[in-house]
């Protein structure tokens, strides 16, 4: 019984627990809408509600036509790794890093990858860390 009622009283808690950057669909993201090159890791999870804070944290984000993702999990808390396997899928993609540019602000470590496609196209990369959250938006330009 005192199971029971601490599962209960767990599960009335976990919408608070639950708030992170940004709230993301239950549906994996396995390619960009984008680019249908671009493949993204496992843990990676198309973001819903909460993207547009996101994508305000990017100065000229205008530029470029966004989609916003997040890393669950384990996925998340292997930040770095995940990072670097996100940054191999554009490459393999033919995107490939021109400039890289990191900041930390309110807690949150916001890195910025400038991209370009085989064409010379400009993309972006923006990732924003934050304790155990990773969230991530990809944009070519317009």
């Amino acid at each position: 019984m005192k199971v029971l009622l601490l599962s209960w009283l767990l599960l009335l808690g976990a919408p608070a627990l639950a708030q992170t950057l940004v709230e993301v669909t239950t549906v994996a993201a396995i390619a960009s809408t984008l680019d249908a090159n671009v493949r993204f890791p496992s843990g990676s999870f198309r973001a819903g509600r909460g993207s547009e804070a996101i994508v305000a944290r990017i100065p000229d984000a205008g530029r470029f036509n966004l989609e916003v993702y997040a890393a669950r999990g384990l996925a998340a808390r292997l930040q770095a790794g995940f990072v670097q396997q996100i940054l191999t899928g554009f490459a393999v993609a033919g995107y490939f890093v021109e400039n890289q540019q990191e900041t930390q602000v309110a807690g949150e470590i916001r890195t910025r990858y400038d991209l370009k496609d085989s064409a010379g196209k400009a993309a972006i990369l923006f990732v924003v860390r934050k304790g155990d959250e990773l969230v991530y938006a990809f944009g070519k330009a317009r």
